[in-house]
């Protein structure tokens, strides 16, 4: 996942770094985990990147003063379940994943479990799980979760979807979105797809 991130990135370095960095502007270093990934591009390509980034699932912190950005990719993983349950010893334990259902309009119910790494330092991280149509609808939306994730940015929860109507034949997906103080819009960091239909 990071080789495909860095292509990527290195991919838009030489697109629109190129040209803008000639003409005298200031330049940007690029930085992912700590490690320099591009060391001169140009800084009014700094909005590009960071949408392109977040459509990648990620945040981009970029510091004029410093010609810094910094990269975060939150690692999630989502599993949509039958059922979740935890166990006295704090064990958790899943049942039956879910591929998908042969027939629409019938009320369903699930469960999305969602594990997250190395996510933004926050005070105030925001998670919110959306269910979207095949036809790119919302078709239901969970509550926002908020953690602090200054002592630790590894986390987990689930999430339940109760007697959801399945209103179409297609794919749906279960989208996990984050955002944080920092970073003020949700960005999609990751998703399950789950079929309605033969």
């Amino acid at each position: 996942m990071k080789k495909a991130w860095l292509s990527a990135l290195l991919s838009l370095t030489v697109v629109a770094g190129v040209g803008s960095t000639a003409l005298g502007e200031g330049s940007m270093r690029v930085f992912m985990g700590g490690e320099r990934i591009v060391n001169s591009m140009g800084s009014s390509n700094a909005n590009s990147v960071e949408d392109l980034v977040n459509k990648m699932g990620g945040f981009a912190n970029y510091d004029q003063g410093s010609g810094k950005m910094e990269i975060i990719k939150p690692n999630v993983n989502i599993l949509v379940l039958e059922g979740i349950q935890q166990t006295r010893n704090k064990t958790v334990v899943f049942s039956n994943p879910i591929k998908g259902y042969s027939d629409k309009n019938v009320p369903r119910t699930f469960n999305a479990f969602v594990e997250v790494d190395n996510a933004p330092v926050a005070k105030d991280l925001r998670m919110q799980l959306v269910l979207i149509s095949p036809e790119g609808k919302e078709v239901d939306k969970g509550k926002e979760w908020k953690y602090s994730t200054q002592n630790a940015n590894s986390f987990y929860f689930s999430e339940p979807f109760v007697s959801t109507k399945l209103e179409s034949y297609g794919t749906y997906t279960i989208q996990v979105r984050m955002k944080t103080e920092q970073f003020k819009s949700y960005v999609v960091v990751g998703e399950n797809t789950f079929t309605v239909g033969r």
